[in-house]
């Protein structure tokens, strides 16, 4: 750029100086076009360069976002896990009695509200059995040495997560339910 405005100020020098006879026109005339061309060249690559930079600062910004939000996604996850847990204790905290009840839910939906469906429509009704034989089909089914009417790999799907204590709150639960006609 520099060099630039030095030949357009030598060109206009020369003019100021030497007059204007039809040889120092020429060379003016040639140290203009020059400089008009090298100026032209200059801007060309300074927008170019312009738009690469400003395309990596896009492409930077656009990264750092995405980062951004699975961190955030990530922060939120852990902390609705954990918020799950924390309900969980409490529930448990504040009605132990009715454990088996809380745990009970999530098998309404193949065996009734009252134990009175036959899951899958294969199944043993629940309610009317005692805890004792509900408690070791239940342990049956976790370790995977039950499988009665071909439910025994979601039974044990669903009785995984439980402990012993779980499962006895859950089998004390179901023993109360009673057979209605």
């Amino acid at each position: 750029m520099r060099k630039e405005i030095a030949v357009g100020l030598c060109a206009i020098g020369m003019l100021l100086l030497g007059g204007c006879n039809e040889e120092t026109q020429k060379a003016v005339a040639e140290a203009t076009a020059k400089s008009v061309a090298l100026g032209q060249e200059s801007g060309t690559e300074v927008t170019d360069a312009t738009k690469q930079t400003a395309t990596k600062l896009a492409q930077e910004t656009a990264q750092t976002a995405t980062k951004a939000v699975a961190t955030v996604k990530e922060s939120a996850t852990q902390a609705i896990d954990e918020a799950k847990e924390e309900l969980s204790k409490v529930v448990v905290a504040q009605a132990p009695g009715d454990r088996g009840k809380v745990l009970f839910a999530s098998c309404v939906q193949c065996h009734g509200e009252h134990g009175e469906k036959h899951a899958l429509g294969r199944s043993a009704l629940l309610a009317g059995q005692s805890a004792s034989d509900i408690a070791n089909k239940l342990k049956a089914y976790q370790e995977g040495k039950r499988n009665v009417a071909g439910g025994g790999a979601l039974m044990q799907a669903q009785l995984s997560a439980l402990s012993r204590a779980d499962l006895l709150a859950l089998a004390e639960y179901i023993s109360t339910l009673k057979v209605t006609q």
